[in-house]
């Protein structure tokens, strides 16, 4: 906090906060507004020459007192052109100065609030940032957003955990490096910092918002690889409606001797809606969502008896079935100009199964290993009180907070229980110091209490544990000569589970330079701590006969992330849209990974040798590679066309192959030292285990008359290097005629997947489109062993009023 005082008081010196004498100022006010539909702008940055600036409240409202005199005025508000004025403030008198803009068309326009947690153009921005628009989502009839983001170019999910740019592998669903974000508040789970996608709002997305690299400064611990950010939107001056109803079935899988279902397939049916309104002073969004997926991973083998000689008739199947309901609530005070404060939610209830082995290649592809999937059934939700107030001169101060609950029964001795609070106050300040400068600053706390059987392996063996974590962080955004923007940042945090707690400071620092009309080059550096969280640290677990260890002695983890890149913006007669290009390279120490190897104290056959898996700290790894991307938007002829599409390639690998970080004795007493290499199945060249290296994504929109064609493309290569024990407990015959070690010598490449889809409007607020996912019927799987999806149909009609 001393450092924050500190820069508040450097900046206070030198702005000259102070107060001119009374009768030589005078008062500008007025509303910024869109000229498309007269909306107020919030946000919105008025300058009066270099010596202050004004910004608009939640009404689009201003007021600022200046010294008397001729000022040049520049209106900025991101997503809309700049506008240029003159005004003459009057010694001791009042005047009003309106000012409309107009939104801009470039896509360097786009506006984007992760990076610096205030609204930027995306050409300003220091770090990569991938945008997912809310019509992608919508097109593909998303119902749940970790299908949308397989999408972005350099992001691909594996089992449930959201990998950017190769920054994490097989993990169980325990320590994300990915912050993932609702409307800027965390909501990864509080004992295992897992995402819920199915738990994310999806019928009222704005867009979805993707920083790539380390990102701790501003979002803490979690944000070691990068930043996922789900915005909602808010209601305009008209009421908004949005509502839709699908059903679809799996078709025959490729290998269709893996079929399990005869002349009736799985089905998949859901419905969603979202209205927003504005009440004068009181804004209200309300939306759900009903999802029943009967699952394309069909029912456990059974050990054939009398009654069932077929063992691929009966068993407990994948399946998943949810309803869910969110709001949002904002009341604009009348009396208090620029305050306003609200309260928004969501809750679930769902019933759904995880399957972690299938059960072998042939018949049973799309079947679980016997005893390997989890039943769930859970009961989620969170709160989030919020205060926010912008004082005249355009300081902006925000207090908010979310309770997040989780509750979840499990089969097989899983169930947890854990609630989340979690609280930040920001300070945000806009001044013209030769030049905009931004200053936020903010205080974070955060505590989890955990209660779940399946985190016992603390030194208590108790099911409960704790978690405390307190942060301060600082950044100051400023942009020079109109051409170059820099940005540098601190956050200081402190971490406590159960008795083991450690503190860590972090920088970053960035610049992007304007080199000409649509042309920014960027570099940055960021670093990046992780604090191991409850699962990692305390599980204690078995699925089917593989045991899960737990490590109370696991270190945190920390990163070094540096990347320089090009982003041109271009136009081509109705079509505008960039081109980026970056090199990155992240460098881990103490790094954490998810090993499979014999860490049981009990090395019996039924306790399959003391195999299993546990987290722990593996030494050095480092991450290089670049990426390409590309979007745009507009029209050709009378097609309208939107489009996002990138290339990524990555080498990861370990920079201590040959450290021993950690030791096992064998069943003769030998002890033996563990490292990558003796790991490993494929240590060639050091890559790291359960990595995608090289990712492909591209889907391009068009609307013509009543049509809307769609296609979406994805290439992910194949995982190259798993955990040797895996292959080698096969071999004993203790994971039956799984097939992994097949299954890695033939996928050696990679696999495409094509997602087409075909609208049609039937009427200007009503239109019914036809969805075809992997339409040329791949039979692949991201990580080996968890089969992907079959080919997919889906009908769907949809409502926008």
């Amino acid at each position: 906090m001393r450092i924050i005082a500190a820069w508040m008081a450097l900046f206070a010196a030198h702005t000259g906060w102070g107060q001119a004498p009374a009768g030589t100022t005078g008062q500008v006010q007025g509303t910024v507004y869109s000229t498309a539909d007269r909306g107020p702008l919030p946000g919105a940055s008025i300058a009066f020459g270099n010596l202050r600036t004004a910004a608009t409240d939640d009404s689009g409202r201003y007021a600022i007192t200046l010294p008397a005199g001729s000022y040049a005025v520049r209106a900025l508000a991101v997503g809309y052109a700049e506008r240029q004025l003159q005004v003459e403030v009057p010694a001791g008198g009042r005047i009003t100065l309106d000012i409309a803009l107009a939104p801009s068309t470039s896509q360097l326009d786009m506006v984007v609030v992760s990076a610096s947690k205030f609204e930027q153009r995306v050409g300003e921005v220091t770090q990569s940032l991938s945008v997912l628009p809310a019509s992608v989502i919508r097109e593909k009839g998303t119902a749940n957003l970790a299908d949308a983001l397989d999408q972005v170019p350099g992001v691909v999910v594996v089992d449930e955990d959201p990998q950017i740019r190769a920054g994490s592998g097989f993990s169980y669903g325990a320590g994300s490096r990915v912050m993932l974000l609702a409307d800027g508040l965390p909501i990864l789970s509080g004992d295992m910092g897992r995402p819920n996608w199915s738990f994310l709002p999806v019928a009222d997305v704005d867009q979805v918002e993707v920083i790539k690299g380390a990102s701790s400064v501003l979002y803490g611990s979690a944000a070691l690889s990068g930043v996922i950010n789900v915005r909602t939107g808010w209601p305009g001056d008209a009421p908004k409606t949005r509502a839709s109803i699908f059903g679809g079935a799996y078709g025959t899988p490729g290998n269709a001797a893996a079929k399990w279902w005869g002349a009736s397939p799985p089905l998949i049916t859901g419905a969603d809606f979202m209205h927003a309104h504005r009440f004068k002073q009181f804004d209200l969004v309300v939306a759900g969502q009903a999802y029943g997926d009967q699952g394309y991973i069909g029912p456990e083998r059974i050990a054939p008896d009398s009654l069932a000689r077929d063992p691929y008739k009966l068993g407990t199947g994948g399946y998943d079935h949810r309803v869910r309901f969110n709001f949002a609530t904002r009341w604009r005070n009348r009396k208090i100009k620029g305050l306003n404060y609200g309260l928004n939610g969501n809750v679930m209830k769902s019933n759904s199964t995880s399957v972690f082995l299938w059960d072998n290649l042939h018949q049973g592809l799309f079947r679980p290993l016997p005893n390997t999937t989890t039943n769930t059934v859970g009961t989620q939700f969170y709160l989030d009180p919020f205060v926010h107030y912008t004082g005249p001169g355009g300081a902006r101060h925000s207090l908010r907070g979310r309770w997040y609950h989780q509750q979840f029964a499990n089969s097989g001795n899983q169930s947890n229980e854990n609630d989340l609070l979690y609280g930040e106050y920001q300070w945000q300040q806009t001044v013209a110091l030769f030049g905009p400068t931004t200053i936020t600053a903010g205080l974070v706390g955060q505590q989890v209490a955990s209660h779940a059987v399946l985190y016992s392996g603390n030194a208590a063996g108790s099911p409960d544990n704790t978690a405390t974590n307190a942060a301060a962080y600082l950044q100051v955004d400023k942009k020079l000569m109109a051409r170059l923007m820099l940005s540098a940042g601190v956050r200081y945090e402190h971490f406590k589970v159960n008795e083991l707690e450690q503190a860590e400071p972090v920088l970053r620092g960035g610049a992007t330079y304007q080199v000409a009309e649509g042309t920014f080059l960027r570099a940055s550096y960021g670093q990046g701590f992780r604090f191991p969280t409850i699962g990692e640290r305390y599980i204690l677990t078995s699925v089917g006969s593989l045991h899960i260890y737990p490590n109370p002695a696991l270190q945190p983890e920390t990163s070094v992330n540096m990347e320089a890149g090009i982003k041109q913006g271009f136009k081509f007669g109705g079509i505008t849209g960039y081109v980026d290009m970056v090199a990155f390279r992240q460098d881990f120490d103490r790094y954490v990974e998810f090993t499979f190897g014999q860490w049981g104290a009990d090395r019996s056959f039924a306790n399959l040798l003391g195999f299993g898996f546990k987290s722990v700290n593996t030494g050095g790894a480092r991450i290089s590679g670049t990426e390409f991307e590309l979007a745009g938007k507009g029209r050709l002829g009378a097609v309208e066309l939107r489009f996002l599409a990138g290339y990524t390639h990555t080498l990861p690998v370990s920079t201590t192959p040959n450290e021993a970080y950690a030791q096992t004795t064998s069943t003769i007493g030998a002890v033996q030292n563990i490292t990558y290499l003796s790991t490993s199945s494929d240590p060639r060249n050091d890559i790291l285990k359960f990595r995608v290296q090289d990712l492909f994504r591209a889907d391009l929109g068009a609307t013509w008359k009543r049509f809307s064609p769609g296609i979406s493309v994805r290439y992910n290569s194949h995982v190259r290097n798993i955990d040797e024990a895996f292959i080698q407990i096969e071999q004993m015959g203790q994971l039956g005629q799984v097939g992994i070690a097949e299954w890695m010598k033939t996928h050696t490449t990679g696999d495409w997947i094509t997602d087409v889809r075909m609208g049609f409007a039937i009427t200007p607020q009503v239109k019914a489109s036809f969805l075809v996912a992997n339409l040329t019927n791949e039979v692949y799987a991201i990580r080996p062993m968890a089969i992907e999806a079959p080919r997919t149909y889906r009908l769907m009609l949809s409502l926008d009023i």
